[in-house]
């Protein structure tokens, strides 16, 4: 009996690792490349189609709680609906910017000593364009900082269950 219960108070396996872990992780990381590249051109058209589904089930969702008087009412989901419709504007956006990306010949672009054509020179007016509309995180971030600020609000006017009622007493 008393041999069983020898092993109970080890520590698991996964406190025994984290140190470990975290080291691989902070400390043996390889370099995160921000570009994101197609294959050309079906991994693009894929990918553009996304944008455009995802653009009409945002516009979808805005018009749905915009035509619906009970839910307009509601402080979170006024906020969410706006927030979905930043992300619909983002997805127009996004599109724009991935024509605007595929118009840029590659002679614009240095390459750097691993073969990558990272930096943009400005040269003409579609260069412009292309910084403009790569700051696609202006309506993004806004956007989802919205529909969390109305998820938020709808966990703090949620009603109370009996069961709560009963716990905070």
């Amino acid at each position: 009996m008393q041999e069983r219960h020898r092993f109970r108070h080890s520590r698991p396996l996964i406190t025994r690792l984290a140190p470990a872990m975290a080291w691989l992780l902070l400390f043996d990381a390889t370099p995160a490349l921000a570009i994101q590249a197609h294959g050309a051109p079906e991994g693009l058209y894929v990918h553009e189609i996304g944008h455009i589904l995802y653009g009409l089930a945002m516009l979808g969702f805005t018009l749905r709680v915009l035509r619906s008087t009970r839910l307009s009412r509601k402080p979170g989901w006024r906020l969410m609906s706006r927030g979905t419709l930043l992300l619909f504007l983002w997805n127009i956006w996004a599109f724009i910017a991935h024509i605007i990306d595929a118009a840029i010949p590659a002679s614009h672009f240095l390459t750097d000593s691993g073969g990558l054509q990272s930096i943009l020179v400005l040269r003409s007016g579609i260069d412009y364009l292309y910084c403009l509309f790569r700051m696609d995180h202006l309506l993004c971030v806004p956007a989802l900082l919205l529909i969390y600020l109305g998820l938020r609000h709808m966990v703090a006017s949620a009603p109370i269950t009996p069961e709560e009622q009963v716990s905070s007493r």
